[in-house]
C-alpha cells in the first residue's frame, strides 16, 4: 500500500487549472442526459460497471479533444482534470479503451448516440455556445506580455525578433 500523499498533496487538488472544465460541466443538464441513458442497464453479474454518466463524460472528452479510445483511456489515467470532469476518484479504476469502445457501440446499437450528442449540442446552443467535433471553444484567455517578434530593429537598434521566441495556441477547454 502506498500513501496518496506521497504523490500529491490534498492542496494540489484545489489548483485553478483543475477547475477549467467546471464551467462546461455547469452548462449541461446532467440529470436529463442521465435519463436518456436509462435504456442501458447494469447487470448484477461480473465486475461492477462504471456509472453511465462517467462513461458518457469520458466519450465527450474524447470528442472535444479529438482522442482515440486508447488516447482517452491514457488521459483518464494521467490527467486530473479529465478525472475530475468524469467524476473518477484518484483511487478508483479508469475505464479501459475497450470499455469505452463497447459503451459507444452499445449507444449506437440502441440508437442513443446521436440522440445524446444532439441533446448536448441543444443544451449548449440554448446558451449560445456552439461546439463542433474536434474543436474546443475558447471561454477564457489571459493575455501575457511577450517579446516582440516582428522583423527589423527596435528603438535602440537591436533586433525586434526574439531568437528564442516561438508561438503556441493556448486555450482553456469548454
Amino acid at each position: 500500500m502506498t500513501q496518496p500523499e506521497l504523490f500529491m498533496a490534498a492542496s494540489d487538488l484545489d489548483n485553478q487549472i483543475l477547475s477549467s472544465l467546471d464551467s462546461t460541466e455547469a452548462l449541461l443538464d446532467w440529470p436529463k442526459i442521465e435519463s436518456l441513458l436509462a435504456p442501458i442497464y447494469a447487470t448484477n453479474t461480473g465486475r461492477p460497471s462504471y456509472p453511465l454518466l462517467t462513461l458518457f463524460r469520458s466519450l465527450l472528452l474524447g470528442i472535444w479533444y479529438k482522442l482515440s479510445d486508447v488516447q482517452l483511456a491514457q488521459s483518464l489515467y494521467r490527467d486530473l482534470l479529465f478525472r475530475k470532469f468524469c467524476h473518477l476518484e484518484l483511487t478508483s479504476s479508469v475505464p479501459e479503451a475497450s470499455t469505452l469502445g463497447r459503451f459507444r457501440n452499445q449507444l449506437v446499437k440502441l440508437e442513443l448516440w446521436d440522440i445524446l450528442l444532439a441533446e448536448v449540442n441543444n443544451q449548449l446552443e440554448s446558451k449560445n455556445i456552439i461546439m463542433r467535433e474536434g474543436r474546443i471553444n475558447i471561454i477564457d484567455a489571459t493575455p501575457i506580455e511577450a517579446a516582440q517578434s516582428g522583423s527589423g530593429n527596435g528603438k535602440e537598434g537591436t533586433p525586434k525578433k526574439d531568437p528564442e521566441a516561438g508561438w503556441q495556441v493556448g486555450m482553456l477547454a469548454c
